[in-house]
């Protein structure tokens, strides 16, 4: 895959996928961890160079090596998606997808502080 066609690929539950694939990400529905961590590999030795987002109380659950190499690797980028279970408040939550975004694209993006 070029760097022209890379794109946001995500690993999560199908109650999440709906929202991602309308979001215009290119959703893998899975129902565990292990699931996860087999579509993640299968994504990387396909040659993904783009960012993969993993839902992230699976990427945690991986095993330390594993969640080590892909924190090392910059094709793809391997990021977490909060479970987004708990409530946060605004300016944790800018901050939040901030650094996600950052890791991603390489560079800093600001949020409005009337923005969600």
């Amino acid at each position: 895959m070029t760097e022209a066609t890379a794109r946001l690929r995500v690993v999560a539950p199908p109650e999440l996928a709906a929202g991602f694939g309308l979001g215009g990400a290119t959703v893998h529905a899975v129902e565990s961890a292990s699931r996860a961590a087999e579509t993640v590999d299968a994504l990387i030795a396909e040659g993904e160079r783009g960012v993969i987002a993993v839902y992230g109380p699976w990427l945690d659950d991986f095993d330390r090596t594993r969640r080590d190499q892909l924190e090392e690797s910059v094709a793809p980028v391997v990021v977490a998606v909060p479970s987004g279970l708990v409530a946060e408040a605004g300016a944790a939550r800018r901050a939040r997808l901030a650094g996600l975004l950052q890791r991603a694209v390489g560079y800093h993006i600001t949020f409005e502080e009337g923005g969600t």
